[in-house]
């Protein structure tokens, strides 16, 4: 049994004073109920119902925070989905359409219906909040109270408690082969606290969270830092693009529906950047010109793309691109011309695309249909590619077939024949032409420049060929690098989870550097801080570092005398790379905490020995000046 929840804000806000109220539409095997509750009242049926989707427009206007958005995840069914379906660049006004739903939008009902239908036909993402790791805390379940004999042996008794049910759940975890990570907290006559940081999504992870009377066991999802939307399918946005070459190239594109996607120009674009940039809008079906002889760079990008070619029957005129462009704000000529061949292509099919729109059962991708058919695909054969994909998926709405619909399918089939008698005897007209062509084509001699041409356009490929692998190798560099960095923050992270000290990296010694350790990472009282490049410092800027209070200075080389003496004059000891044990990385390190402050010590004491040997010579010197 699926069931799909679609929600609607009625009226009030989570933001605000007024609480809010929700349309809700449920989707049951075929069956469609709709309610209107409040916001309380909406989760109370997520929690009974368990059902498989909760598809919104929009997820704030059910959670103001992320963190009501993960308290609602952790505390929802655990195969419940919350989709939203819609995202940058596409309404639900405009998804509905494309997937043939018809709603008001003024009625919260409707368009909680569109929410659910759209979600059951795979539109929209679904909101990710956890990451695949789960952490499990084992700790005491109360307090031990104050000092004395007894106090001492009830707190061995739970110590001993906590780290027995530690040491089951770490043992359950390692047979069935899971990865993980341990924090311990020594507690007397046991642990006080263990976490266990587990490679693996909550899901799968065979504990759950309890409480015995002195141990509780929590166990949680990690969160990510960020919320994730990740498609439930992948949905093409298909575009008509107009192309304006020349030294100055203009590039316009146009969606399905005749809406501008998008128009830009550039001077000395090359071919593999105004490709990379129609991709970036979309899937081109139809590229467009406004000659009626197609430029070389128009008929190189289209077969890029293996689209259509658009050109007019003549050149477009001037104040025809001026009336097809009328109502947009463009740069320059190159985009009006651009422009204008995007739409005045889109001018050409208009007409069919709009009754091809009528003719779709919901729940079909209007704007793929339209797609297919520009490439000549016939209908028929768009419509049983669809019905077979249909046969593979589990439908929301599989029962309860209206005769409404019935008709509209019988009508439908007669059409298709009619449009397969119409095909067949427009395909025999064309093989006739064809064969034609190729007797003209046999008596004109133009073997030579289609050679030429085509070892130019191989020549051009190749060049393309040559600049992506090279940009594809410096992605490669680039990756690897990131991922030396990555994994060098990651056992740095672990370090401090097993007590290592974070340390403040400066790469040199300067006043600059300072000044941007200060504002990026922050330099306060107490903290250590490491000088990559220590030579070259002043006593000045010795003193900006003191005047912060930071408790030591660990240096890669040697020091300038003066920074030196500005150092031990306020008492802080500099400490070599060599006498610690040190993991840097670019901005930050860490350092062994205990072989740390066993050098920390050691230097103070010689710090102090210094000052004292200093206090001593002075009032030796004074009595010397006075028996004289």
């Amino acid at each position: 049994m699926s069931v799909v929840f679609g929600v609607d804000i009625v009226g009030g806000s989570v933001h605000g004073k007024i609480k809010p109220r929700y349309a809700v539409v449920v989707l049951e095997d075929g069956d469609e109920f709709e309610k209107i509750v409040s916001r309380s009242k909406l989760f109370r049926m997520v929690k009974e119902e368990k059902p498989e989707i909760i598809a919104v427009d929009n997820i704030y206007e059910v959670f103001k925070s992320k963190e009501e958005l993960v308290f609602f995840l952790k505390n929802a069914p655990a195969k419940t989905k919350l989709v939203q379906v819609t995202s940058k660049g596409s309404s639900l006004p405009s998804l509905s359409k494309r997937f043939g739903l018809k709603i008001n939008i003024r009625n919260p009902i409707d368009e909680a219906r569109a929410c659910a239908y759209l979600a059951s036909f795979g539109i929209g993402s679904e909101i990710s909040v956890f990451t695949d790791k789960t952490k499990i805390t084992v700790s005491r379940n109360r307090s031990l109270g104050k000092g004395g004999w007894r106090q001492k042996k009830y707190g061995r008794k739970i110590h001993a408690s906590v780290r027995m049910i530690y040491r089951e759940i770490r043992n359950k975890l390692a047979e069935m082969g899971f990865e993980f990570v341990e924090d311990v907290k020594s507690g007397y006559g046991g642990i006080s606290r263990g976490i266990l940081l587990v490679n693996a999504p909550r899901e799968k992870v065979p504990i759950n969270s309890f409480k015995t009377r002195d141990v509780q066991v929590k166990v949680e999802a990690v969160e990510k830092e960020k919320i994730e939307f990740i498609p439930l399918i992948k949905t093409l946005r298909y575009t008509i693009v107009g192309i304006d070459p020349g030294a100055t190239t203009a590039v316009a594109a146009v969606d399905l529906r005749g809406n501008l996607v998008d128009v830009k120009s550039k001077k000395g674009w090359s071919s593999g950047e105004v490709v990379e940039y129609i991709s970036s809008l979309g899937k081109p079906v139809v590229v467009a010109t406004d000659k009626s002889h197609p430029p070389e760079l128009v008929s190189k990008i289209r077969a890029s793309f293996n689209a259509v070619l658009y050109t007019p029957k003549e050149d477009l005129s001037v104040d025809k691109k001026k009336g097809l462009t009328a109502k947009y704000r463009l740069l320059n000529d190159h985009e009006r011309d651009a422009l204008a061949a995007a739409i005045d292509a889109y001018n050409s099919y208009k007409n069919k695309l709009s009754n091809i729109e009528k003719r779709l059962p919901a729940g079909m991708d209007s704007d793929r249909v339209k797609a297919e058919i520009i490439k000549g695909t016939p209908l028929r054969d768009v419509f049983a590619s669809h019905f077979k994909e249909e046969k593979t998926v589990k439908k929301v709405q599989s029962n309860g077939v209206s005769r409404e619909e019935i008709l509209k399918r019988d009508r439908l089939i007669e059409e298709l024949k009619e449009e397969n008698r119409i095909l067949s005897k427009r395909i025999s007209e064309l093989k006739d032409e064809i064969e034609k062509l190729r007797m003209r084509l046999s008596m004109i001699s133009r073997e030579e420049h289609e050679k030429i041409r085509r070892d130019n356009y191989i020549r051009n490929l190749e060049n393309e060929i040559r600049e992506l692998k090279k940009r594809l190798k410096e992605k490669e560099n680039e990756i690897a690098m990131l991922k030396e960095k990555i994994e060098l923050l990651r056992r740095m992270k672990m370090l401090e989870f097993q007590g290592w000290k974070e340390v403040k990296v400066l790469r040199k010694f300067t006043k600059d550097e300072v000044e941007r350790a200060e504002k990026e990472l922050g330099i306060s009282e107490g903290d250590v801080v490491c000088i990559l490049d220590s030579s070259g410092g002043s006593a000045a800027i010795a003193e900006m570092l003191c005047k912060k209070g930071i408790k030591a200075v660990i240096c890669s080389s040697e020091m300038s005398h003066l920074a030196a003496e500005t150092f031990d004059s306020y008492s802080i000891p500099r400490i070599s790379v060599d006498e610690v044990e040190m993991l840097v990385g670019e901005d930050i390190a860490v350092v062994n905490t205990g072989k740390f402050e066993e050098v920390y010590e050691r230097k103070m004491e010689e710090i102090k020995r210094k000052k004292v040997e200093n206090l001593e010579k002075l009032v030796e010197d004074y009595k010397r000046r006075r028996v004289m």
